[in-house]
């Protein structure tokens, strides 16, 4: 994968006899929150071009958009006010759909998650767009998103109660199949889905994390086995993720003691955030190592699309499981 301008390429810089100056930035920042590692994503609207299906967030959100219907909606999320944001297939009569949770990059609730949710909609299903750090609050800088990110996570118990809040609010809606829920999350928020499925969370059918940092923690109260299926999209030149010797492995032993249903799926020639058109130019930046890649964001939104369908496939229908899949 080409470089970009003004970055230095983290997993070359490991190769050489010290790690360079944006790989140990990285690290850096990382090391911040004490067994967290962090992204970054740009705050800018998604290119038009670069993401198939997309529409490129207009203040307000897509009211008059063909293929879809959003809004804006809150509620209470635990000791916070969630400003979330419902996409919904314009033919409700059609409904009631399957829901889809999706969780954030460490900047929290911003255009780029509205986006998916909107492509999620077009696609026949129901999406939230959740704000786990409430009152939408927004980070336009790693100092704030690494506050704000470690105040969450600080608290296990109050992080689940506000994604179960954001679970029973879509649930509860009349277009939705409350027994068809899953989440997907990206980045830092991969971690979040990530956790709710290390946590047996009660009606949560599946979890997608695309570039996670594979943090999670046994869950309290302990649970046997966790009941969401997983697919984890591994970004393998992540250096918050593949510089940390043992981090990786140290998921899957996690995940594997509560038995998880658990697919990995390498993307060689990725780094974070290689699903977030413009990841390139907020790590230029901030001095960040984070890249998007385009040809890797089209495969990971397809195998996203085949999970879904997968999931809540008929008995005997389900697909095979994706080409370079390692299931655990």
């Amino acid at each position: 994968m080409p470089e970009s301008p003004g970055i230095v390429h983290p997993m070359k810089s490991a190769l050489r006899s010290k790690v360079g100056a944006t790989a140990a930035l990285a690290l850096a920042l990382a090391a911040a929150l004490p067994g967290r590692s962090q992204d970054a994503q740009s705050t800018e609207p998604a290119p038009r071009e670069q993401i198939p299906q997309a529409r490129v967030p207009d203040g307000d959100g897509f009211k008059n958009d063909p293929g879809y219907l959003s809004e804006e909606v809150t509620f209470k999320a635990g000791a916070v006010t969630s400003k979330a944001y419902l996409a919904l297939p314009k033919n409700k009569a059609q409904g009631p759909f399957a829901g889809v949770l999706i969780s954030p990059e460490w900047w929290g609730h911003n255009d780029y998650v509205r986006m998916r949710a909107d492509m999620l909609a077009k696609l026949g299903y129901a999406a939230l767009a959740m704000d786990l750090y409430g009152d939408g609050q927004k980070a336009h800088d790693p100092q704030t998103a690494i506050k704000l990110d470690g105040g969450l996570k600080g608290n296990q118990k109050e992080m689940a109660a506000r994604v179960l809040a954001h679970l029973k609010f879509l649930a509860a809606r009349p277009e939705v199949d409350d027994n068809k829920i899953a989440a997907i999350g990206y980045g830092s928020g991969g971690d979040v889905c990530l956790q709710m499925a290390r946590n047996g969370m009660r009606g949560l059918d599946g979890v997608v994390a695309f570039h996670p940092f594979f943090t999670v923690v046994p869950s309290q109260p302990p649970i046997r086995r966790a009941t969401a299926r997983v697919m984890v999209c591994d970004a393998r030149e992540d250096p918050y993720v593949h510089l940390r010797k043992g981090k990786v492995e140290a998921f899957r032993k996690e995940m594997a003691r509560v038995k998880t249903d658990l697919t990995m799926i390498d993307f060689p020639n990725a780094m974070q955030s290689f699903t977030v058109p413009g990841a390139n130019r907020v790590g230029e930046k901030f001095r960040i190592p984070q890249a998007y890649n385009q040809e890797a964001d089209t495969r990971a939104w397809g195998l996203l699309r085949g999970f879904l369908q997968d999931l809540w496939a008929p008995a005997g229908e389900a697909a095979e499981s994706p080409p370079a899949a390692r299931r655990q």
